[in-house]
């Protein structure tokens, strides 16, 4: 059983709300290659209560590219995407922004938050 088809399990189970980390699912959908739109296609939409977003960096394990979950950088172009996804099958819900490491003048924190808010007000 894949980790998505877990939670829905869990969910179908509990009745518990999920907490998707959009940024943590890009990461690990080009570290591992899966797809994550089907990912997010498993998870029952009523149960995405939250979004988390961040930043990730680049890094060389033995020669191969691999992307880290830092938070510590703005969020990336194919993470947005993948937000716009999320969004579109779960609707809007409360997002949040980590960034905990390097952290920015407010003015950019700022400007990540408002652009989180900007998607679905079209």
């Amino acid at each position: 059983m894949g980790e998505a088809e877990f939670l829905s399990a869990v969910v179908d189970r509990t009745n518990c709300g999920v907490l998707c980390d959009i940024n943590n699912l890009y990461v690990n959908a080009e570290n591992f290659g899966f797809d994550p739109i089907a990912y997010l296609d498993l998870l029952p939409a009523g149960a995405v209560s939250e979004i988390h977003l961040a930043g990730h960096h680049r890094n060389d394990a033995d020669g191969r590219r691999i992307l880290i979950d830092d938070h510590g950088s703005r969020v990336s172009e194919p993470v947005w995407d993948l937000y716009a996804e999320a969004i579109a099958r779960f609707g809007r819900v409360p997002t949040l922004i980590e960034w905990d490491t390097r952290i920015p003048p407010l003015p950019l924190l700022l400007d990540e938050a408002n652009r989180a808010n900007s998607f679905g007000n079209a």
